[in-house]
């Protein structure tokens, strides 16, 4: 089966079905592909537990939480990167359960394109 590697790097926080339409793509595409979503730069701020400090409405951030959990639970991998995490200024106690790790710069430069489709959002 291919791998398909998704990396989130920025959003337009004011529009969270889009945001959510990327977890709801990924678990459409579950059936034919390995995926991975990586979750990078300014976008961590959709991993946290604490919607007041991430410049998102709670409601919005709901939204998108609950696409990701619909998208592990067809066994999409969802990770974020910890430089992401600095960028956000996260805790690694607000990240929320849906993120599967916490994964660095090595990891990300190990993919190999050859064995894996890219798509950077």
């Amino acid at each position: 089966m291919n791998r398909l590697f998704i990396f989130i790097n920025t959003l337009d926080t004011r529009n969270a079905s889009t945001i959510a339409n990327v977890f709801n793509e990924a678990k459409s595409a579950s059936d034919g592909y390995h995926i991975e979503i990586i979750i990078t730069g300014e976008s961590g701020i959709i991993a946290t537990t604490l919607a007041d400090e991430s410049g998102i409405d709670e409601k919005s951030l709901c939204l998108i939480h609950e696409a990701m959990r619909s998208a592990k639970s067809a066994g999409v991998k969802i990770n974020i990167c910890e430089r992401s995490i600095e960028w956000c200024g996260l805790n690694t106690d607000n990240i929320i359960p849906e993120i599967d790790s916490i994964v660095n710069n090595n990891y990300i430069t190990e993919i190999d394109p050859i064995d894996a489709y890219v798509i950077y959002l």
